[in-house]
Protein backbone atom coordinates (compact mmCIF):
# COMPACT_ATOMS: atom_id res chain seq x y z
CA UNK A 1 0.00 0.00 0.00
CA UNK A 2 1.04 3.63 -0.48
CA UNK A 3 2.49 5.18 2.68
CA UNK A 4 2.31 8.96 2.62
CA UNK A 5 5.39 9.51 4.76
CA UNK A 6 7.42 7.18 2.54
CA UNK A 7 6.17 9.00 -0.58
CA UNK A 8 7.26 12.36 0.84
CA UNK A 9 10.62 10.94 1.88
CA UNK A 10 11.24 9.48 -1.58
CA UNK A 11 10.24 12.69 -3.34
CA UNK A 12 12.75 14.59 -1.20
CA UNK A 13 15.60 12.14 -1.73
CA UNK A 14 15.26 10.27 -5.04
CA UNK A 15 17.49 12.75 -6.84
CA UNK A 16 20.03 12.86 -4.00
CA UNK A 17 20.69 9.18 -3.28
CA UNK A 18 20.74 5.84 -5.14
CA UNK A 19 17.42 4.04 -5.24
CA UNK A 20 18.85 0.90 -3.67
CA UNK A 21 20.27 2.88 -0.77
CA UNK A 22 16.85 4.36 -0.08
CA UNK A 23 15.23 0.94 -0.45
CA UNK A 24 17.66 -0.59 2.04
CA UNK A 25 17.28 2.24 4.54
CA UNK A 26 13.48 2.10 4.52
CA UNK A 27 13.56 -1.68 4.78
CA UNK A 28 15.52 -1.26 8.01
CA UNK A 29 12.74 1.06 9.20
CA UNK A 30 10.14 -1.65 8.64
CA UNK A 31 8.84 -0.62 5.22
CA UNK A 32 7.94 -3.76 3.26
CA UNK A 33 9.03 -4.33 -0.33
CA UNK A 34 5.41 -4.06 -1.51
CA UNK A 35 4.82 -0.79 0.36
CA UNK A 36 8.11 0.59 -0.95
CA UNK A 37 7.23 -0.21 -4.57
CA UNK A 38 3.71 1.22 -4.25
CA UNK A 39 5.03 4.38 -2.60
CA UNK A 40 7.80 4.68 -5.21
CA UNK A 41 5.20 4.64 -8.00
CA UNK A 42 3.22 7.34 -6.21
CA UNK A 43 6.36 9.43 -5.67
CA UNK A 44 7.27 9.26 -9.37
CA UNK A 45 3.71 9.85 -10.54
CA UNK A 46 3.31 13.19 -8.78
CA UNK A 47 1.28 14.33 -5.76
CA UNK A 48 -1.74 12.22 -4.90
CA UNK A 49 -4.59 13.18 -2.66
CA UNK A 50 -3.19 11.00 0.11
CA UNK A 51 0.29 12.45 -0.16
CA UNK A 52 -1.06 15.97 -0.09
CA UNK A 53 -2.50 15.27 3.33
CA UNK A 54 0.96 14.32 4.55
CA UNK A 55 2.62 17.24 2.80
CA UNK A 56 0.29 19.63 4.56
CA UNK A 57 1.71 18.34 7.81
CA UNK A 58 5.37 18.40 6.83
CA UNK A 59 6.68 19.74 3.55
CA UNK A 60 4.22 22.61 3.33
CA UNK A 61 5.30 23.55 6.82
CA UNK A 62 8.90 23.84 5.71
CA UNK A 63 7.80 26.02 2.81
CA UNK A 64 6.42 28.50 5.34
CA UNK A 65 9.89 29.33 6.61
CA UNK A 66 9.36 33.08 6.40
CA UNK A 67 7.88 32.93 9.88
CA UNK A 68 10.50 33.30 12.60
CA UNK A 69 9.65 31.39 15.75
CA UNK A 70 11.64 32.09 18.87
CA UNK A 71 15.01 32.09 20.55
CA UNK A 72 15.62 31.26 24.20
CA UNK A 73 15.18 34.88 25.22
CA UNK A 74 12.89 36.43 22.62
CA UNK A 75 9.08 36.31 22.52
CA UNK A 76 7.76 34.15 19.67
CA UNK A 77 6.21 35.75 16.58
CA UNK A 78 3.20 34.07 14.99
CA UNK A 79 4.40 30.48 14.49
CA UNK A 80 4.11 28.26 11.46
CA UNK A 81 2.28 25.08 12.41
CA UNK A 82 2.19 21.64 10.91
CA UNK A 83 -1.04 19.74 10.46
CA UNK A 84 -2.51 17.98 13.47
CA UNK A 85 -1.31 14.43 13.82
CA UNK A 86 -4.56 12.50 14.20
CA UNK A 87 -2.71 9.23 13.47
CA UNK A 88 0.76 8.36 12.24
CA UNK A 89 2.34 11.41 10.66
CA UNK A 90 5.75 12.99 10.24
CA UNK A 91 7.59 16.27 9.98
CA UNK A 92 10.13 16.90 7.22
CA UNK A 93 12.80 19.38 8.27
CA UNK A 94 14.55 22.07 6.29
CA UNK A 95 17.58 19.87 5.51
CA UNK A 96 15.49 16.79 4.67
CA UNK A 97 15.55 15.02 8.02
CA UNK A 98 12.38 13.31 9.23
CA UNK A 99 10.76 13.13 12.68
CA UNK A 100 7.72 10.94 13.30
CA UNK A 101 5.02 12.72 15.27
CA UNK A 102 3.35 10.98 18.20
CA UNK A 103 -0.42 10.65 17.91
CA UNK A 104 -2.11 13.97 18.67
CA UNK A 105 1.09 15.97 18.13
CA UNK A 106 2.03 18.74 15.73
CA UNK A 107 5.27 20.48 14.80
CA UNK A 108 5.69 24.26 15.12
CA UNK A 109 8.71 25.37 13.12
CA UNK A 110 10.67 28.46 12.25
CA UNK A 111 14.16 29.92 12.27
CA UNK A 112 16.12 31.48 15.10
CA UNK A 113 18.03 33.88 12.87
CA UNK A 114 17.31 35.99 9.82
CA UNK A 115 19.93 34.12 7.80
CA UNK A 116 17.93 30.93 8.45
CA UNK A 117 20.94 28.95 9.61
CA UNK A 118 19.35 27.66 12.84
CA UNK A 119 16.01 25.88 12.50
CA UNK A 120 13.85 25.53 15.62
CA UNK A 121 11.01 23.04 15.85
CA UNK A 122 8.73 22.51 18.84
CA UNK A 123 6.87 19.21 18.98
CA UNK A 124 3.77 19.60 21.10
CA UNK A 125 0.21 18.45 21.62
CA UNK A 126 -2.22 19.92 19.11
CA UNK A 127 -3.51 23.29 20.29
CA UNK A 128 -0.62 24.08 22.65
CA UNK A 129 -0.21 27.82 23.24
CA UNK A 130 3.16 28.72 21.67
CA UNK A 131 3.91 31.20 24.46
CA UNK A 132 4.59 28.11 26.58
CA UNK A 133 7.67 27.49 24.46
CA UNK A 134 9.36 30.32 26.36
CA UNK A 135 9.15 28.49 29.70
CA UNK A 136 11.39 25.43 29.63
CA UNK A 137 10.20 24.50 33.12
CA UNK A 138 6.81 23.59 31.58
CA UNK A 139 8.21 21.26 28.93
CA UNK A 140 8.02 18.12 31.05
CA UNK A 141 4.44 18.46 32.25
CA UNK A 142 3.19 19.70 28.88
CA UNK A 143 5.07 17.14 26.79
CA UNK A 144 6.93 19.75 24.74
CA UNK A 145 10.15 18.77 22.96
CA UNK A 146 12.36 21.33 21.25
CA UNK A 147 14.75 20.59 18.39
CA UNK A 148 17.41 22.97 17.09
CA UNK A 149 19.22 22.13 13.87
CA UNK A 150 22.37 24.04 13.03
CA UNK A 151 25.65 23.62 11.14
CA UNK A 152 27.79 20.89 12.67
CA UNK A 153 30.75 22.76 14.25
CA UNK A 154 32.75 19.51 14.34
CA UNK A 155 32.14 18.46 10.74
CA UNK A 156 35.04 16.48 9.33
CA UNK A 157 36.63 15.94 12.74
CA UNK A 158 37.57 12.40 13.75
CA UNK A 159 37.12 13.41 17.39
CA UNK A 160 33.83 15.24 16.92
CA UNK A 161 31.96 13.30 19.62
CA UNK A 162 34.73 13.84 22.16
CA UNK A 163 34.85 17.56 21.38
CA UNK A 164 31.06 17.75 21.60
CA UNK A 165 31.17 16.09 25.02
CA UNK A 166 33.70 18.61 26.31
CA UNK A 167 31.62 21.51 24.96
CA UNK A 168 28.42 20.23 26.64
CA UNK A 169 30.21 19.71 29.96
CA UNK A 170 31.80 23.15 29.86
CA UNK A 171 28.51 24.84 29.04
CA UNK A 172 26.56 23.10 31.82
CA UNK A 173 29.34 23.67 34.34
CA UNK A 174 29.50 27.37 33.45
CA UNK A 175 25.77 27.63 34.22
CA UNK A 176 26.20 25.96 37.58
CA UNK A 177 24.08 22.96 36.59
CA UNK A 178 24.06 19.63 38.39
CA UNK A 179 23.97 16.88 35.79
CA UNK A 180 24.51 13.17 35.30
CA UNK A 181 27.47 11.79 33.34
CA UNK A 182 27.07 12.04 29.58
CA UNK A 183 26.07 8.81 27.89
CA UNK A 184 26.57 7.74 24.30
CA UNK A 185 23.48 7.30 22.16
CA UNK A 186 22.93 6.23 18.57
CA UNK A 187 19.91 6.46 16.27
CA UNK A 188 20.35 4.61 12.98
CA UNK A 189 23.80 5.77 11.84
CA UNK A 190 23.77 9.01 13.84
CA UNK A 191 26.06 9.10 16.88
CA UNK A 192 25.41 11.41 19.76
CA UNK A 193 25.40 12.16 23.48
CA UNK A 194 22.65 12.55 26.06
CA UNK A 195 22.73 14.25 29.44
CA UNK A 196 20.14 14.60 32.19
CA UNK A 197 20.15 17.78 34.28
CA UNK A 198 18.87 17.71 37.85
CA UNK A 199 19.40 21.35 38.87
CA UNK A 200 18.44 24.16 38.56
CA UNK A 201 15.57 22.71 36.49
CA UNK A 202 15.16 19.03 35.54
CA UNK A 203 15.69 18.49 31.83
CA UNK A 204 17.18 16.12 29.28
CA UNK A 205 19.34 17.13 26.32
CA UNK A 206 20.33 14.94 23.39
CA UNK A 207 22.82 15.85 20.68
CA UNK A 208 23.49 14.11 17.36
CA UNK A 209 26.22 14.89 14.84
CA UNK A 210 25.14 14.56 11.23
CA UNK A 211 27.36 14.90 8.20
CA UNK A 212 26.72 18.64 7.92
CA UNK A 213 24.33 19.54 10.74
CA UNK A 214 24.03 19.05 14.47
CA UNK A 215 20.71 18.13 16.11
CA UNK A 216 19.98 19.39 19.63
CA UNK A 217 16.90 17.99 21.40
CA UNK A 218 15.64 19.46 24.68
CA UNK A 219 12.87 18.11 26.88
CA UNK A 220 11.66 18.31 30.45
CA UNK A 221 12.12 14.61 31.08
CA UNK A 222 13.19 11.44 29.29
CA UNK A 223 9.69 10.00 29.10
CA UNK A 224 8.09 7.92 26.34
CA UNK A 225 7.17 10.96 24.25
CA UNK A 226 10.68 12.42 24.35
CA UNK A 227 12.21 9.00 23.71
CA UNK A 228 9.92 8.31 20.73
CA UNK A 229 10.57 11.69 19.09
CA UNK A 230 14.35 11.53 19.53
CA UNK A 231 14.63 7.95 18.34
CA UNK A 232 12.49 8.62 15.25
CA UNK A 233 15.08 11.03 13.81
CA UNK A 234 16.25 10.00 10.36
CA UNK A 235 18.90 11.92 8.45
CA UNK A 236 18.95 10.87 4.75
CA UNK A 237 22.45 12.25 4.29
CA UNK A 238 23.82 10.16 7.14
CA UNK A 239 21.85 7.05 6.12
CA UNK A 240 23.40 7.16 2.64
CA UNK A 241 26.96 7.12 3.94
Amino acid sequence: MVKTDVVAYLRANLKKHPLQALRGQLAEEGVSEEDFNDSLKAARAGPSRASLVFLAGGVALVAALAVLLLSHHEPPPAPSKGAAAAGESAFVGHTGYIIRLPKGYEAVAGFKDEAKTIEIVHFCRVGTDPTNFLNEALFGQMGIVRLEVRTNPFSGSLTGIERLGRAITQQLTAHGAKFSPLKSIQVASLRGLQVEVQLPDPSVETYFLGEDVMYEFYGGQDDDTYHDIVNSLRDPHAEAL
